[in-house]
């Protein structure tokens, strides 16, 4: 089935005449450093237990050459907790390779692009290039990518996944085994659609996950969404919805869905305040063995959703939980070109019954984030977040006994030059 669908992509790619472009070879590179005091980032920290400190870094090169019709990227990346090696490790085991494909300009209207690349789909909700965390993401895929119209686009896209040894595999089956957002995904093809003029954007997206249970046995799991916006002088709506069907890696019957709706209103040039809910559906305590209503937002950049501290879908944490309810308001005012301070609350329900009597209150969270722009290259941010935990959020994290007031503190600085050599 998996190779079946592999040479119908590659066969619809095909198509004949050039788009020439002239030579060129760019250089970028992202250097970044983060340092976090965690007293209750991602989980609640216990009474008695310490704040911890952490620095973070990511060093990133990346290297653009295009020829003709074709273009050749790749990057490479050393991400690291400091500290983590000795001071004289003879060894690196943080530095891989981020990106490294081919772009071939087809025709005007037609490109395949092919190797190692970031998937990134309206607003990341579920595709996105999670840029926060220092590692990122990206996928090994085949890409088409076609232009219909003026406004309008549509791209294909077809992943295959195996691990690296087989000496385990049943007789009949090869298994795969590395999950990602909760899921194990021996293939994934995505199917997006945009189109877009001044004050309009409408997209929709599917994407099938072919799943494999740790026994071999697949299951396809399908997710359907749209995303629309609209500019209306100084305001903007937004809004999405998606449902989730079909089977997921554990064999359970999956229905469930996200809707989200929002209002930003510029109040003045540099004044702005964004209003809306994004609802998660999730599975409640009764909820059958065989049934799954947990929306998952698989490889979404969920830090950017749901408050900073990213208490909800971050790397393999409440996936195939209770769902969320999100309430919101986000701030931000510019100080002058070069200056900004973000501020935004978040209001936390369960969208799943919690059962035991429980509250479906999971917290409430403030984030406020200072942005700075040194020069061309620099960037420096610096955050304060506060989360207030309901009796519901002591549940869903198995904490029972919480510190009052959970927090995290960070400061981050980018460094990013971009020059071209050809």
């Amino acid at each position: 089935m998996h190779k079946k669908i592999i040479t119908t992509a590659l066969l619809s790619f095909a198509a004949v005449s050039v788009n020439a472009q002239i030579d060129s070879l760019k250089v970028n590179f992202d250097l970044r450093t983060r340092g976090e005091l965690d007293n209750g980032a991602r989980t609640l920290i216990p009474k008695g237990k310490s704040a911890e400190t952490t620095v973070l870094s990511r060093a990133r090169m990346g290297v653009d050459y295009y020829y003709k019709n074709l273009e050749i990227y790749f990057s490479v990346q050393d991400v690291r907790t400091w500290g983590e090696n000795t001071s004289n490790a003879a060894k690196n085991q943080n530095f891989i390779l981020n990106e490294a494909w081919a772009n071939y300009q087809i025709s005007e209207k037609a490109g395949i692009k092919l190797g190692r690349q970031i998937l990134a789909y309206d607003d990341e909700r579920l595709v996105g290039g999670l840029d926060w965390a220092m590692q990122g993401r990206s996928f090994d895929a085949l890409k088409g990518v076609f232009l219909l119209g003026k406004n309008s686009k549509l791209e294909a896209v077809v992943t295959y996944n195996n691990d690296d040894n087989d000496t385990n595999d049943l007789d009949d089956k090869e298994l795969y085994t590395v999950a990602e957002g909760g899921e194990i995904t021996k293939s994934l093809q995505i199917l997006h659609y945009e189109y877009k003029n001044p004050g309009f954007r409408f997209s929709a997206i599917g994407m099938n996950n072919v799943l494999q249970a740790p026994s071999g046995t697949h299951f396809d799991m399908f997710t359907v969404g749209i995303n629309l916006s609209k500019t209306l002088q100084n305001v903007k709506l937004f809004g999405s919805a998606y449902y989730q069907t079909g089977k997921n890696t554990a064999g359970q019957s999956k229905s469930a869905y996200q809707f989200s709706v929002n209002g930003d209103i510029a109040w003045t040039p540099k004044v702005n305040s964004t209003f809306g809910t994004e609802w998660l559906s999730g599975n409640s305590s009764n909820t059958s063995a065989g049934n799954n209503r947990a929306f998952s937002p698989l490889y979404g950049t969920n830090h950017k959703f749901n408050g900073f501290m990213d208490y909800f879908y971050s790397g393999a944490s409440y996936f195939n939980s209770f769902g969320l309810n999100d309430y919101y308001i986000k701030n931000s005012i510019k100080f002058n070109p070069q200056t900004s301070l973000d501020a935004h609350v978040h209001l936390f329900t369960s969208n799943g019954k919690l059962g035991n009597g429980l509250s479906s209150y999971l917290g409430t969270e403030a984030d406020l984030v200072f942005n700075a722009q040194v020069g061309k290259i620099i960037t420096i941010n610096v955050g304060q977040s506060l989360l207030f935990a309901g009796d519901g959020m002591k549940a869903v994290k198995n904490v029972a006994e919480p510190k009052g007031l959970q927090s995290w503190s960070w400061i981050g600085i980018k460094i990013s030059p971009r020059f071209r050599i050809l």
